[in-house]
């Protein structure tokens, strides 16, 4: 059962099978935070999206590495593209055209 305050406004209870009450849309509105009013969170996505160029490149490096000392077959690129996206992906791609001196936009 909902408790009364000064104002006689109910707060929300324990929702019980015996209640019918349920949670208002204050209850399960999502509430903002701190963290995203931070300037610092601005910048947080740029920052995820050049490590995942990064660790694109790695990868890309890795497997050149592994090509040139004559482990490595085409058909482990393709797995390593398969796994790949977004900015990792790109990064591979840079990488990989970058080694093979291919101009690309």
């Amino acid at each position: 059962m909902a408790a009364l305050h000064q104002g006689g406004a109910a707060t929300p209870g324990p929702v019980t099978p015996e209640s019918d009450e349920g949670p208002t849309a204050a209850a399960v509105a999502p509430q903002e935070s701190k963290r995203d009013e931070s300037p610092d969170c601005r910048c947080a996505h740029h920052a995820g999206q050049a490590l995942r160029v990064i660790e694109g490149e790695a990868k890309a490096a890795e497997f050149l590495a592994r090509l040139h000392a004559q482990q490595a077959d085409p058909d482990e690129l393709a797995v390593i593209v398969s796994m790949l996206y977004g900015a990792a992906l790109r990064g591979f791609c840079a990488a990989i055209a970058k080694a093979l001196r291919v101009p690309y936009a």
